[in-house]
């Protein structure tokens, strides 16, 4: 049995759910490659904007938003070719860009009109 995240396991006639975490590469290269791969052009966004005030406000946004459309693209692609776990770690990282992307953009604009306001 290979090791899953939720994984029904078939033993005398019944079933249960095991939870494990996966040790498969798989899932980790899903996981990462579009938090990797949407940092360098995040940057080469920043670099660009930097002379105005609102570069890394950009840069920020640029960064959430790639990091959920390569995830996205990567999922899907992954599923085309039947690479179950790599697809699974490409939406769990679209899940955690757009949470952490949400929270980030929230503290983000609360600061800056906390700033204006007082």
């Amino acid at each position: 049995m290979s090791p899953g995240l939720l994984e029904i396991v078939k033993e005398d006639e019944e079933d249960y759910l095991e939870i494990e975490i996966y040790k498969d590469i798989e899932f980790w290269k899903g996981l990462g490659v579009p938090i990797i791969s949407s940092i360098p052009f995040a940057f080469l966004v920043f670099l660009l904007l930097i002379s105005e005030n609102g570069g890394w406000l950009i840069s920020c946004l640029c960064f959430f938003f790639l990091w959920i459309l390569i995830g996205l693209s990567l999922a899907i692609n992954a599923q085309i070719i039947k690479r179950k776990r790599y697809s699974i770690g490409s939406y769990i990282s679209v899940i955690l860009g757009i949470i952490i992307g949400i929270i980030t953009i929230y503290k983000i604009v609360y600061t800056l009109l906390s700033e204006v306001w007082w």
